[in-house]
Parts: C-alpha cells; structure tokens; sequence
C-alpha cells in the first residue's frame, strides 16, 4: 500500500523525549520540545506557536530564550497571529543565525515560498495536520470558562495528559488557583473542533507527497502496547523528509527513537495523506455559531445525543470497547446502505 506516497520519506519513526517530566508537559511524545532545545542550545532561535497573554488567541513568536518552550509546548488547535513571523524569520537567517520553525505544513509552505530559496540554516518541521477551528470558538469557550468560574484563565490546554497519554483533557487553571479538567472530546470545544472547521481545510494542499518540512512530526495514533515503541506517557511518529532534517534529528541525543515503516506510522494517522473531511453538521453549526455564538450553536447541535452515547461506550470495559466499537460503526453502515435504497 502507498507506494506513491512511501518513497518521500528518508526515514520514519515512533519516538518519545526521555524525560518524563517533558513527556507529561507535552502534546505526544515530546518531539517538538527536543528540536527546540537543541535548537536553543545550539545558540539559535526557535519559532512557533504559543497562547496570548489572555489566552484568548494563539500567535506566532521566535525566541533564543529556553524559558519560552514551556509555553511552545502542547498543541494549540486554532490559527495563530503571524505577527510577522516570516519576515523576522527571514531577517534571522539572513543575519547568519540558525532557525528551528515549527507550523503547519501550509504555514511552513508560505515561509518557504516568500524566503524562495533554501537555508543551510533553517530547520523547518511541520505537524500532521487535523484542521484548527476557528480562533472565535477557542476565545469564546475561554470566556465561558471565565464567567462559570469567576476568574481570568492564566494556563490553557486541549491536550493536557492526567498521569497518562490518553485520554487527553481539555485543562484550564485560573488565576485564583481553581482547576477545570475534562476529556477533551466531551467538552463543547471539542465538538466544535470536530464539527466547525475551515473550507480550505477539506481540500487541504499539504498532503500525501506535498510535504513541505525537513521533518514532520504528530502524534503515533494506533501504537499499543504490542509495539516496542509504546509508552503510556505518549509516543510521537516521526517522518524525516530530507537529509538536512535527518541529521539534525540524529544530533539529538535525549530522544528515543524506533525506525518503523509507511504503512504502520499512517494506518491510524490519516490526516498525513487525507484532508479533513467536511462534517456533516458543519453549515448549520456554521449558521447557528455567526447567528448566536459557540453555545447557541452547540445547543441547536447534536452535542448531547453524542456525548450520551460517548458516556455510554467510556463505560464499557477496556477489552469489550473495540467490539462496542466495531458493533457501532456496523450499524452505521447499515443504515445508510438502508437509506440510500429509500
């Protein structure tokens, strides 16, 4: 399978940062915060993306300042300001410096094409991409949190991990010390990031062999414990794309790493090949969230209904949840090989 797809890549991983402290911090398996501190190590400068000061949006920032990656980690599921980004990027390199940029691939894509040349001293990586919502939903849920709770929200997080890699937690801490943690699939973020994403998104130009990084990087969804990569703290997948990106994941010496192949690092991480596809909820979630805002759109939604048969499969035993699953997605398919011969 994937023979045209297979050949753009050196070399493939499952992998995660040795520290458990950074592993628990982070997304996945750590590996954004490996390059980065290598990065910073190495005398030059990072860029990525990092929250607002009020949390109400996400923006881009390079910094040579190692106290930065805290707020660099865990992935940040909407747009981010640019703030210029490619042209201080640009001005960095040409003064000579080294450049670790971390983005989505069609945002290391749009650097590329305005820098319109290679960089001996640029490193781009770019993440597996499952389409960001719009900043609207993020800016609205952290205000809704912020009037439930009485207080400004200082720390904020879609994946954040409680002692273990899956599931991931939505997490917000507020200024008066309070806590709000809940899986993130059952909150009414969550739902909108899967229902409410961008146009362009479903058609997405970054895909299968429209790689645009040295390296690629995301997390190793379907690694169990079967495989001799697996740790319950999270595992990162790897694709390094070209030999410059090759060697300078081999200088890292505080990763662990386990070369894998095409096939098992794409089988449960669809979105390096595929687009987003376009939920079906999405025009009148659309309608409804520009008409009333992100809870009026989630009550006209479907929310509830799914987050009642969420409840009930996050009930079942371990061992019976791939036959509860499997048993589910058969019904599914029935009913619309029954109603398309209505």
């Amino acid at each position: 399978m994937y023979e045209d797809l297979k050949e753009h890549s050196i070399s493939i991983y499952g992998g995660y940062i040795n520290s458990n402290k950074d592993l628990l911090e982070s997304a996945s398996g750590g590996m954004a915060t490996a390059l980065s501190r290598r990065m910073i190590h190495d005398g030059g400068y990072v860029a990525g993306v990092v929250y607002s000061e009020h949390m109400y949006s996400a923006e881009y920032i390079v910094t040579n300042d190692e106290k930065d990656l805290d707020r660099l980690k865990g992935s940040k599921y909407i747009d981010a300001n640019k703030n210029d980004i490619y042209n201080k990027v640009k001005k960095l390199l040409d003064a000579g410096e080294k450049v670790l940029f971390t983005g989505l691939p069609c945002i290391v894509g749009a650097l590329n094409l305005m820098l319109g040349r290679e960089y001996d001293n640029l490193i781009t990586c770019e993440l597996v991409c499952h389409g960001p919502t719009h900043t609207q939903v993020h800016a609205q849920y952290v205000r809704y949190l912020e009037e439930k709770y009485g207080s400004k929200v200082v720390d904020f997080s879609v994946k954040h991990k409680e002692g273990k890699w899956l599931p991931t937690y939505l997490y917000a801490k507020f200024e008066d010390g309070q806590v709000f943690k809940k899986e993130f699939a059952d909150t009414e973020y969550g739902y909108a990031f899967t229902v409410y994403g961008k146009n362009a998104c479903y058609n997405c130009k970054f895909k299968g062999n429209n790689r645009t990084a040295d390296i690629m990087i995301g997390d190793f969804w379907g690694v169990s414990e079967k495989d001799s990569f697996y740790n319950e703290l999270g595992v990162s997948v790897v694709f390094v794309h070209t030999a410059k990106g090759q060697k300078y994941l081999e200088s890292i010496d505080e990763l662990t790493l386990f070369e894998t192949d095409f096939e098992t690092a794409v089988r449960k991480n669809q979105k390096v090949i595929v687009s987003k596809k376009k939920h079906p909820e999405k025009d009148s979630f659309e309608k409804n969230f520009k008409e009333g805002g992100l809870m009026y759109a989630i009550e006209k939604s479907s929310f509830k209904s799914v987050n009642a048969k969420r409840g009930i499969y996050n009930k079942l035993p371990g061992f019976v949840r791939p036959l509860g699953r499997k048993i589910y997605y058969t019904i599914v398919k029935l009913k619309k090989r029954l109603k398309g011969r209505q």
